[in-house]
């Protein structure tokens, strides 16, 4: 019997069942209704006369204005929001570099661990979205020497807003939610919880996407919907890239999930299932005597996160079977302390270093090392994919010249510490 809990490439690895449903389209996207349905205002009209043959039941389907099945145009318009992904993917690495690189060394063994793979995992879907990008881009749009996306436009100004339109719900009377760069700390881990938290289930899309997993959710149909169109015209339907643009398991190693190159939209969801079960991980309202947790199992970021914020490890006797949010881990405990890190000043700047040529120049001299760690995996999803483990590697520079910042102290008992801003090099 196929386990429908975990990927299928990856048999220990947890995916979502909701947003990402394993159904058919019609029954993802229609429910019940005929065609004749009428639907105003918020709703729209259905022609699903397969569907119609399986109930006389005029069965209205409410949906937003900003309705998911809906909400990707065009081809233009989905290859827009999978650069805008990359935005969204990236803009998620800094917060949590900062959380890691501002931990002592030697403390907090366990969450530095935990949140050192999420940042593996987050570079990962860079990788796939990139795949899923160059495997609907028509070679002959691509000139010389073009890259799949420009790095300069896909850096974050921090504090800012999650790209995509995403905006997560948070307590009632507090100001929208922004992505800030924070020292290791409770009000970082609960940043981090934000970003990655899963959206209900049942809860309607309405104005915005409020969580992740939903904005994937609208790249998913628009693929899907879109791939459908164009294979009445041509047999690859829309995914007619170039195969030699494609990231695969030679080119990446690592311990943050698989690669999967994409040639065609089963692929494609395949990609997406693992960035979103990677992220939000297990629909919260699955009741199963299926174990979820313990230790040979890879859940997701919210799930490690809320970890660290319990200073405690899932076991296998935990449950996942109320909304996620509500999951505690309630296995072997470790040491969480928030006094060992470095005190780093919230969203630095490098104008903030502008007084003090030393700094500013190390301030620039991480920056360079950042733009080089993405102009490699920019080169790398460009055409060159055996270039992915030498700008990979640059991490590993990245790493010391935080620390170069970090022990530089400040005013007020803050230190300095990394932009992540652009620049030339």
């Amino acid at each position: 019997m196929e386990n429908k809990l975990f990927q299928k490439n990856n048999p220990n690895r947890q995916k979502l069942i909701k947003p990402i449903a394993d159904l058919d389209i019609n029954e993802e996207v229609y429910s019940v209704a005929t065609d004749n349905a009428f639907i105003a205002d918020n709703e729209f009209n259905i022609d699903a006369p397969a569907i119609a043959q399986k109930s006389t039941l005029k069965t209205s389907l409410k949906m937003s204005k900003r309705d998911v099945k809906n909400y990707i145009k065009d081809l233009k318009h989905l290859q827009d929001s999978l650069r805008t992904a990359l935005k969204l993917e990236l803009s998620t690495i800094p917060p949590y570099l900062c959380g890691l690189y501002t931990i002592k060394e030697g403390s907090n063994v366990e969450a530095a661990a935990l949140i050192r793979s999420v940042v593996v995992e987050e570079m990962l879907h860079m990788v796939l979205v990139s795949n899923i990008l160059n495997a609907i881009t028509d070679p002959k749009t691509i000139k010389k020497g073009d890259k799949l996306f420009n790095v300069k436009d896909i850096i974050p100004n921090y504090p800012t807003p999650l790209p995509g339109g995403i905006v997560p719900e948070v307590p009632k009377g507090s100001p929208p939610f922004e992505v800030h760069l924070l020292k290791f700390s409770r009000e970082a881990l609960d940043e981090f919880s934000t970003i990655e938290r899963p959206s209900d289930p049942k809860a309607p899309i309405t104005k915005n996407f409020d969580s992740i997993g939903q904005f994937y959710e609208a790249i998913r149909y628009g693929l899907l919907r879109l791939n459908e169109e164009a294979k009445k015209k041509t047999k690859n339907g829309i995914f007619i890239g170039d195969p030699s643009r494609q990231i695969t398991a030679e080119h990446y190693y690592g311990s943050g999930g698989k690669i999967t190159k994409v040639v065609n939209y089963e692929d494609a969801e395949e990609a997406i299932g693992e960035i979103v079960g990677q992220g939000e991980g297990i629909d919260g309202t699955i009741a199963t005597e299926q174990v979820l947790f313990g230790e040979d199992i890879e859940y997701a970021h919210y799930f490690k996160f809320q970890e660290i914020c319990f200073g405690r490890m899932y076991s296998a006797n935990d449950t996942n079977f109320q909304m996620p949010v509500k999951s505690i881990p309630t296995g072997k405990p470790f040491t969480v302390s928030w006094s060992s890190v470095y005190n780093m000043k919230a969203n630095p700047k490098m104008k903030d270093y502008e007084k003090n040529p030393e700094l500013l120049e190390k301030a620039k001299d991480f920056n360079r090392v950042y733009v080089q760690l993405l102009n490699g995996i920019n080169d790398a999803v460009s055409g060159e994919p055996e270039l992915l483990i030498k700008g990979i590697t640059v991490m590993y520079e990245l790493k010391y010249k935080a620390l170069e910042l970090l022990n530089i102290p400040l005013e007020n008992g803050e230190c300095a510490g990394p932009t992540f801003e652009y620049v030339a090099v």
